[in-house]
């Protein structure tokens, strides 16, 4: 009986061990029980969202670590003050630190992009409490801007979201594009954002109005702050040092206007304080107090902070902005601000004038450096006429991002967080890829020439916006002093600190040192298509494209109705060629490389159709039947695609996780929309493949669409299947309860047993340690006799040659054979005549 109960027992845990292999496998099917485990999304259908939230960090007293009006794209960490900028991570899985472009302006002057502003100082941080209204109505103080001081500007975002970057003041905003224009809100302190996320690609035309920033003007500035804004952003928390307004009014003695109070605030946390990442600051302790009395290093967040409370301290009301530090210029007025370029700064009121911005922070090194080339391109798919393909970016198997990308000498976009960027290939005979190199440089450089220089600049824009396109009309002189002001100052001179910095500066982070250049022997292309590396001194791989092109023509044409031609290269679709019947053209290809045209005049016969994209050229001939004369042949099956579906669990759930693979001619399909039921649910990648979710339904259609043939797989009994999972497991589970039952197997037994493994296992540290310390011990012992035996070496050593040789005598061992064997021997001899007696 105990032997049977022990067979069952270990019978019981097998099975039991069984139920729970098939649990794990199938439990997705437990969570169709709940609607709320159902997916928002399909993997690979988000775009993901910048914002200006850092891990673990409270912004604005939301305790969200974003910004409270703001949803994207990149930025700071809000209020918080915890982490420096390139450590702040951003949502979508993006992080500062990987130098994600973000977004691109096209404008006159290169100035700082801000988002939100925050009033409310904690002691460890900014919170804010802000209200919204239409931009239509106005930000606060825009009365107070000179008409003659408005620029546009165009901004493209390379991520979605809703924060929308403009210079101060913004006055108005304008989307460009067909899409359906969304309202457009500013808060209280200035930040402008949408009323829902927009994608990636969004651009919008905008028009601010740049305060006054002539030393002179601003010194003379007179008026009254109102009430309002001097009780909100003059406060200050309880307990806060007086030390700080004694050391700030000793550092603003002698100054007769809050400019020149300002300004000299500024320029002794420049020229007395460092810029580092790594600042002893606590960021669970008062901020300005450390910087100014306990440390000599910090960021941009703990300068700006601490000039604000010193200005409070003298009753001037300031606050703390977040945003984005001048970009990089990438072409000619057009700059690329990257997620690495995020900043915080100071927002003085000057009475009469209205917020003027001021950055305290000293220049400082990038602190997300860009690799130097030369960099390592490839392609993720064959080089084909027409494919769209990833171009990555690498450094020593590590992805670069930020970085311009050229194809044929045409810039297609930068490289983003994993190093890649979306393109489409030219059709020619080759291709030539291109990662330029990036201006390297300081992070917050505020420089200025002559403010009256910058502030004609400014000017000079007379904000004309063309109505017709949405775009912008810039002045050419602008430009044109922009490009002037910029040369006039050497590379590597000392640059001066901004005593206010003004929208009009256009020589923000253009005094860069000359990019580094690349020996030709740097420059591979690795991957797809076989690069052939160039000798221009740049990152380039040129492919040879492939231009052998297919042409079919479907069905069976008949005279009187139409007929479908489909070219591709590959699996590529051949668009916009030149569609010729007979020599004479009738139409151009469509985006899925297919062109429908008309037998009605064509007589029955043989005859000849043409598709032309240079350097594509490719014909076939067909017969084009009499009507009645065809038969039921359908030429379309050869180049139907191939779709399979392979359940994550093996078999087809009922909302369990799938990937679907699209193929033709035996080669996968990449960049082709994916149907279930009629929805799409996602475009295949370079293997063909794409992830998405059965539906829960008792049968699905999965279907793809390749160069205008389509191709489908059918899912059937999803629900039986489930049914018969579920069966399954109750039969296991049945079994098990009767084996117990069986064997006497109750809750306790299971208990004990479990009891005894975890004794076992909390006994193992133990034994581990007890054996551990047993092989230490022999280990020691035989290390004890070997340093006998060495030490016995100097004793061998000093023995006379004699002795040794005394020792090392050979005849002694042989003398004590021969006595050994002479022993043996007579033992045997004497036990001979016993046996042979007993044997008689």
């Amino acid at each position: 009986m105990a032997d049977g109960r022990r067979l069952g027992e270990a019978a019981f845990v097998v099975a039991a061990v069984v139920a729970v292999v098939l649990s794990a496998a199938f439990l997705p099917t437990v969570s169709l029980l709940s609607s709320s485990s159902l997916p928002d999304g399909l993997p690979g259908s988000q775009i993901p969202q910048m914002s200006g939230g850092g891990s673990g960090n409270t912004a604005g007293g939301q305790g969200t670590g974003q910004f409270p009006d703001i949803g994207a794209p990149g930025g700071l960490a809000g209020g918080s003050l915890s982490q420096p900028p390139a450590e702040t991570q951003l949502s979508g899985g993006l992080s500062g630190a990987n130098r994600v472009p973000l977004f691109t302006v096209e404008s006159p002057v290169n100035t700082y992009w801000r988002q939100t502003a925050y009033s409310q100082y904690t002691g460890t941080g900014w919170e804010q409490s802000v209200e919204r209204q239409p931009l239509s109505s106005g930000v606060p103080n825009d009365d107070l801007t000179r008409d003659d001081d408005r620029f546009s500007y165009r901004v493209t975002m390379l991520q979605g979201g809703r924060s929308l970057p403009t210079a101060w003041q913004p006055e108005s905003i304008r989307f460009t594009g067909d899409a359906a224009e969304p309202s457009v809100t500013a808060s209280t302190v200035g930040g402008i954002q949408s009323e829902r996320s927009l994608p990636e690609g969004t651009s919008y035309v905008a028009e601010s109005a740049a305060p006054p920033r002539d030393p002179a003007v601003l010194r003379q500035a007179s008026g009254r702050t109102p009430r309002d804004i001097r009780e909100k952003y003059t406060e200050l928390p309880l307990g806060t040092d007086d030390r700080i307004a004694e050391r700030t009014s000793e550092i603003v003695a002698g100054a007769d206007s809050q400019y020149e109070r300002a300004q000299a605030v500024q320029q002794w946390l420049k020229t007395n304080r460092g810029y580092s990442l790594n600042t002893s600051i606590d960021p669970s302790e008062p901020i300005a107090e450390q910087l100014l009395f306990e440390v000599d290093a910090a960021y941009c967040q703990h300068f700006a902070t601490t000039m604000a409370v010193m200005l409070r301290t003298q009753d001037i009301p300031s606050r703390y902005v977040v945003g984005f530090a001048p970009g990089e210029p990438v072409g000619d007025d057009e700059y690329l601000v990257t997620s690495d370029r995020a900043h915080a700064w100071v927002e003085v009121y000057i009475d009469g004038v209205g917020w003027v911005r001021f950055d305290p922070t000293p220049a400082g090194e990038l602190p997300v450096s860009t690799p130097e080339p030369p960099y390592e391109l490839s392609l993720n798919r064959s080089a084909v006429v027409g494919a769209p393909v990833a171009v990555s970016v690498t450094k020593n198997n590590s992805a670069v991002s930020g970085l311009p990308v050229y194809v044929n000498d045409e810039r297609v976009g930068w490289s983003g967080a994993d190093g890649t960027v979306a393109t489409t290939l030219p059709y020619a005979e080759e291709v030539t890829i291109k990662a330029g190199d990036q201006p390297a440089g300081t992070k917050y450089d505020d420089m200025a020439a002559g403010a009256n220089g910058d502030r004609e600049a400014v000017r000079s824009v007379t904000a004309t916006s063309a109505a017709d396109d949405g775009g912008t009309s810039l002045s050419a002189q602008a430009a044109a002093d922009s490009r002037s002001v910029s040369r006039s100052v050497p590379a590597g001179a000392s640059m001066l600190p901004l005593s206010v910095a003004g929208v009009g500066s256009a020589v923000l982070s253009t005094l860069t040192p000359e990019p580094a250049r690349i020996d030709s022997s740097g420059s591979t292309g690795s991957g797809a298509g076989g690069a052939v590396p160039q000798a221009d001194g740049d990152s380039t791989a040129t492919y040879p494209l492939e231009t052998n092109a297919t042409v079919e023509v479907l069905g069976e044409p008949t005279a009187g109705e139409t007929a479908t031609v489909v070219t591709t290269v590959g699996n590529v679709p051949v668009t916009e060629a030149t569609v010729a019947l007979d020599g004479t053209r009738v139409g151009t290809t469509t985006g899925e490389g297919t062109y429908e045209f008309s037998l009605a005049d064509v007589a029955a016969g043989s005859h000849r159709v043409t598709v032309t994209r240079e350097p594509v050229r490719a014909t076939t001939r067909f017969t084009v039947a009499e009507p009645g004369d065809e038969d039921d042949g359908d030429d379309e099956s050869r180049l139907e695609p191939n779709v399979s579906v392979a359940p994550a669990t093996g078999i087809a759930l009922p909302g369990v996780p799938a990937t679907a693979n699209v193929s033709r001619f035996g080669e996968p399909v990449g960049g082709v929309a994916v149907h279930v039921d009629g929805e799409t649910v996602g475009t295949t990648n370079a293997n063909g493949t794409v992830a998405f979710g059965l539906p829960v339904a008792p049968s699905t259609t999965v279907a793809a669409t390749v160069t205008g043939v389509r191709g489908e797989t059918q899912l059937a009994g999803l629900y039986r299947n489930a049914a018969g999972v579920a069966v399954a497991l109750a039969i296991v589970v049945g079994g098990l309860v009767a084996l117990a039952r069986r064997y006497g197997i109750t809750r306790g037994t299971i208990r004990a047993a479990i009891g005894t493994v975890v004794g076992r296992l909390r006994q193992l540290p133990g034994r581990l340690t007890a054996a551990m310390i047993r092989l230490a011990a022999r280990f020691e012992a035989a290390a004890s006799t070997l340093a006998d035996r060495l030490r016995a070496w100097p004793t061998l050593l000093s023995t006379s040659l004699s002795e040794l040789l005394q020792r090392l005598d050979p005849r002694r061992p042989l003398a004590a054979l021969v006595a050994w064997l002479r022993r043996n021997y007579s033992s045997c001899a004497d036990a001979e005549p016993h046996q042979r007696a007993k044997v008689t």
